[in-house]
């Protein structure tokens, strides 16, 4: 088969797997939209009731800050109407008969006309029968997120609050009510088991959700007290460590890369050829020295290659022709004149292995330092540092997410 018709297959295999994935996510949420409701809070009778705004009151909105865009939504009612009325529900108070459930925005609004042009009486709202708290809270929680996906820390304090109302609610349980990723979910109630005041660096923006969540797993491993992942985040948030110090700190280990156990596989197999090429070099030195002794048999590269000095090039390695060095080199190097393909390509694999490959993959070869990866090169056989230089190109060719244009029309002819 061609690379041509091999290049096709592949494709149409990946065309495949991706048609079948989209036909699970598609089953998976009819699925989920055939499920019967946890609540049947959708099927309560809406009324629509005419109060003024001081009839109103408003439940603690889980968002935090001014409410966006209030004068451009005003000018609006006051332009095209009230055109969806604010959803409220009884209280039993004489005083204030109901209560916001869902339309901060559009109730702010209605105040700034209030006190513009005088209070009305006959502000429009739909009145949702026999709604609970915790069916208040969720429909508060359902309208924020869907309008734009809360900070984590204000989305973990409703979504308790509103588990608090039901004990028998859950993590997922909640996301079905509110329409959100239950994944998300869990990993914000989670943020509320660390310290106070690492939480509150999230909330004000010092410290991301996913640190925040690297800091919480080291704290439940005990690879760091509560105490010290505080004074790390105190130290971060002043700009004396970095992101990596910090998640070092509370004992992060970097997930391993794609494909681990084959390049493993692959690179140890390069290992065990550079042991066995040192030692072939060692017999080869031990056989020479006794043959310039006077004491064994020529040694197998001949007569030819025992006369050759340290500074000549090993048989079968041309010196290469380096275009603008004529002569001597006049850098820490010296002259290029005896350097070889082998030299080269020991260079080039030190290179990609120094400031090229990510940083797990190095500690993978137990490469800590631009030394280590040199030595590592060097210490390959000649032959065995083309093939290892290939293998880590084509892992970071898979993980490039934007290749050379070359390189898919080449794929592509």
């Amino acid at each position: 088969m061609s690379q041509v018709d091999q290049l096709q297959n592949a494709q149409e295999h990946v065309e495949q797997t991706r048609q079948e994935a989209d036909r699970e996510e598609r089953e998976t949420r009819a699925a989920e939209l055939k499920r019967a409701p946890l609540a049947n809070t959708a099927e309560r009778a809406h009324t629509v009731v005419h109060a003024p705004l001081g009839q109103v009151r408003t439940m603690v909105n889980m968002r935090t800050g001014a409410l966006p865009d209030l004068h451009e939504l005003a000018l609006s009612i006051k332009e095209t109407g009230l055109l969806h009325p604010p959803l409220v529900r009884e209280t039993r108070d004489e005083q204030q008969p109901y209560e916001l459930l869902a339309g901060r925005r559009r109730y702010g609004a209605m105040a700034l006309l209030d006190a513009a042009e005088g209070e009305r009486d006959d502000w429009r709202f739909t009145l949702v029968d026999n709604i609970s708290r915790r069916e208040a809270l969720t429909m508060q929680f359902a309208e924020n997120f869907h309008q734009s996906k809360p900070e984590p820390v204000q989305f973990a304090r409703a979504a308790r609050a509103i588990m608090a109302e039901d004990e028998e609610l859950t993590a997922a349980d909640v996301s079905r009510l509110v329409g959100a990723p239950t994944a998300w979910t869990r990993k914000a109630l989670r943020l509320l088991d660390l310290p106070e005041s690492i939480v509150d660096r999230v909330e004000r923006g010092d410290l991301s959700f996913t640190v925040a969540d690297i800091v919480r797993r080291g704290i439940a491993k005990g690879e760091v007290s509560s105490e010290e992942a505080e004074e790390l985040v105190q130290q971060h948030a002043d700009g004396e460590i970095t992101n990596s110090i910090l998640k070092k700190g509370v004992g992060y280990q970097p997930p391993k890369p794609k494909n681990y156990d084959e390049l493993s596989r692959q690179l140890d197999e390069s290992r065990w050829a550079a042991s066995d090429a040192k030692d072939a070099e060692k017999r080869e030195g031990a056989e020479q020295r006794e043959w310039e002794n006077g004491r064994g048999a020529a040694p197998a590269g001949g007569a030819g290659a025992a006369a050759a000095g340290p500074g000549s090039t090993p048989a079968g390695a041309a010196p290469i022709d380096f275009p603008g060095h004529a002569g001597p080199a006049s850098g820490p190097l010296g002259s290029l004149e005896d350097l070889t393909a082998d030299d080269v390509d020991g260079y080039l694999l030190g290179l990609v292995l120094a400031r090229v490959v990510p940083s797990q993959h190095r500690s993978a070869m137990g490469i800590a330092s631009q030394e280590d990866a040199y030595a590592y090169a060097f210490a390959l056989a000649p032959q065995d540092r083309v093939g290892v230089l290939r293998t880590l190109g084509a892992q970071l060719l898979g993980d490039d997410s934007a290749p050379p244009r070359a390189l898919r029309a080449r794929s592509a002819a």
